[in-house]
C-alpha cells in the first residue's frame, strides 16, 4: 500500500472514531463489541483460528480485537458507533474519494459501504440508530477482505 493511501485510510478511520465519541446513543454505550461476535464466528469468516476478542482498555468496550494465528490474516476489529457518526463518516468518505479512496455500497443492514484505501478496506454498517465498522487486517486481496467483512457484519447484526 502506498503511503498516501495508508494516510487517507488512517485519517478517515480516526475521524470516524472522533465523530462517534461525543454522540453515544441508546444501548450503544452499553453494548460490548466482543459480545457481538465469537472467536469461532471470526475464525470461520477469516479462515484461520483467532484468539478470544479483547478490548483496548477494560473500560472501553465499544472496540473489540481478535488476533489471528494465520500468516496472511493479522487481526480483526469491530468498532461500535452511533448512526450520526456513520452518517458523518459516509459524507466525509465520499469527499475522500478525490484523494484516492474508494467507496462501494454493501448489501447489509439499513445502509452500508466499504471504504477502500489502497489495499486496506473497512465495512461500515448502519442499522437503526446504531452502526459499526468491521475490518480485517490482512495481506489479502481487497475483494477477499470485503467478503470476510460482509460475513462478519451479518453475524454482528444478528445480535445488535
Amino acid at each position: 500500500m502506498n503511503t498516501c493511501h495508508l494516510k487517507v485510510f488512517h485519517a478517515v478511520s480516526f475521524l470516524l472514531c472522533a465523530l462517534a465519541i461525543p454522540s453515544i446513543a441508546r444501548a450503544d454505550a452499553d453494548t460490548d463489541a466482543c459480545a457481538l461476535l465469537t472467536a469461532a464466528q471470526v475464525g470461520t469468516a477469516v479462515g484461520v483460528p483467532v484468539a478470544a476478542g479483547t478490548h483496548v482498555t477494560p473500560t472501553f468496550t465499544r472496540t473489540c480485537t481478535w488476533q489471528a494465528s494465520g500468516a496472511n490474516v493479522k487481526y480483526v476489529t469491530l468498532y461500535l458507533q452511533t448512526a450520526a457518526a456513520y452518517d458523518g463518516g459516509k459524507q466525509m468518505s465520499a469527499e475522500m474519494t478525490a484523494a484516492g479512496a474508494g467507496v462501494k455500497t454493501a448489501e447489509v443492514g439499513d445502509d452500508a459501504y466499504f471504504f477502500v484505501a489502497g489495499k486496506q478496506v473497512g465495512l461500515l454498517v448502519r442499522k437503526g440508530d446504531a452502526s459499526f465498522k468491521v475490518a480485517v487486517y490482512a495481506t489479502l486481496p481487497v475483494a477477499q477482505k470485503e467478503t470476510m467483512e460482509l460475513a462478519l457484519a451479518k453475524e454482528a447484526l444478528a445480535k445488535l
